[in-house]
Order: structure tokens, then sequence, then C-alpha cells
């Protein structure tokens, strides 16, 4: 579903990507690791289009892609569910099925429909993410892709996330996650790339694929990725 090979970016005299590569597969979820600076979300924007990477291929098996940015930013002068109608009406997905879809998702993640009458710049920093979530999983994506999607919620609605990511996954979606929360990123990931100074530093098998090369010590993502962290 994706597959990116030999991705390298520098900013200046700053090179934020040598030679990253890993591939995410339909019907699994890939976590995306490293501290802080480790070049996540710079390969993700190159992923996604919005950076042109300096050297390397990004090869996507699907159009219909989903993204929740680390911090949402919407079209200021619409409602909620003025966003909303504009991308149903831009992905040519009629009201008789996104309507419902929107219905759905609201309730799984505890999202109350009455602040579809209000600006998203008005939300919470919790409501916004969950409005992100809302906005890219009613599409029904093919891949989904998403930029610390835990942050800014509350211990109920990150379980709430992580079901929605498990029930895209299980729908044959292939979902691509970069989150510092290890915990909770663990609980629920087939595989895992781990990216320190802007290279791969380990590739982690915790589902049976055969795409990846090894597997945590004991069966312990976070403590292993904790030690390369600190190596």
């Amino acid at each position: 579903m994706l597959r990116a090979s030999g991705l390298q970016k520098s900013f200046g005299r700053v090179r934020a990507l040598r030679n990253v590569g890993f591939t995410v597969e339909k019907g699994r979820i890939m976590a995306m690791l490293g501290e802080n600076g480790a070049g996540k979300t710079t390969t993700l924007k190159i992923v996604l289009g919005f950076l042109r990477s300096d050297a390397g291929t990004v090869e996507l098996g699907t159009r219909r892609i989903g993204y929740i940015p680390d911090r949402p930013v919407f079209f200021s002068w619409l409602s909620g569910a003025g966003v909303l109608d504009l991308t149903a009406r831009s992905a040519g997905i009629p009201a008789a099925v996104w309507d419902p879809r929107i219905r759905s998702i609201c309730g799984k993640l505890a999202f109350d429909p009455a602040l579809l009458g209000r600006r998203p710049a008005a939300y919470s920093s919790g409501n916004a993410k969950k409005f992100a979530a809302l906005q890219s999983l009613a599409g029904a994506p093919e891949l989904l892709i998403a930029d610390e999607p835990f942050s800014a919620l509350d211990p109920p609605s990150i379980q709430r996330m992580r079901d929605l990511f498990v029930e895209a996954r299980n729908g044959g979606a292939a979902v691509l996650l970069s989150s510092h929360m290890l915990s909770e990123t663990a609980r629920i990931s087939d595989d895992a790339v781990v990216l320190r100074r802007g290279e791969v530093a380990a590739r982690f098998e915790l589902g049976g694929s055969a795409a990846c090369i090894q597997r945590p010590p004991s069966g312990d993502l976070e403590s292993a990725v904790l030690s390369l962290m600190a190596g």
C-alpha cells in the first residue's frame, strides 16, 4: 500500500533524512517512532506530497488517503459542518453515505455533534484532534497517516482513537502512526520503524510480518525503542 525507498532530505546544511525506507502493508498498522528531530514528521510530509525529497521514491497503492496532523488547522471561516461538507463534496461522497459515517464516528469518538455548528478554531485541542480524525475517517481511507494522534486527548479518548485505528486496519486499510506515546502505540501496532538522527535505526516485527527484520527483545517494544534513543 505504501513503499518509501532511499528518502533523503536536507534543509540547508542540516541533513534531516538519510536513506529512509519502509513499507506499510494493507491491513496492518505500522508505528513510526523516534526522538524529537529524528525525521518522523519530515518523512510523513514527503509521503503526503507536502515536501519534495532530495532523493528517493514513494509508491502509493491508493488515492484514498486520510491524514490526521499533529496540529490540525482548518479554514477559519467555516464551521465544522462546513468543513465536513466541503470534504464530502471534494471526495464525491454522497450525503446518503457521508452522513451515517459522520454520526457513527462521532459516537465512537464521543465527539459532540453540536460542536459541528461552531468553527473548529474554537475547539479545544482535544476536540480539534477528534475532529481531524472524524474528517479523515469519514472518507473511509485505504491509507491512514496520523502524526501524534493521541496528543491532547484524555485517557478515554485515547482508547477510542486506538479502537478506530484497529477498526480501520481490520477493514483492510494500511495505517501509519507517528507517536511519542510508546505504550499506546505498541498496543495496536503490527510493525514498527524507528528513526534516529534521520536514519532508520531499527525495524521491528510485532505481528508476524515477513517485511520486518527483527522482534524487540522480550517482545517489549517500549524498552527496545528507549534503548535505541539512549544509544
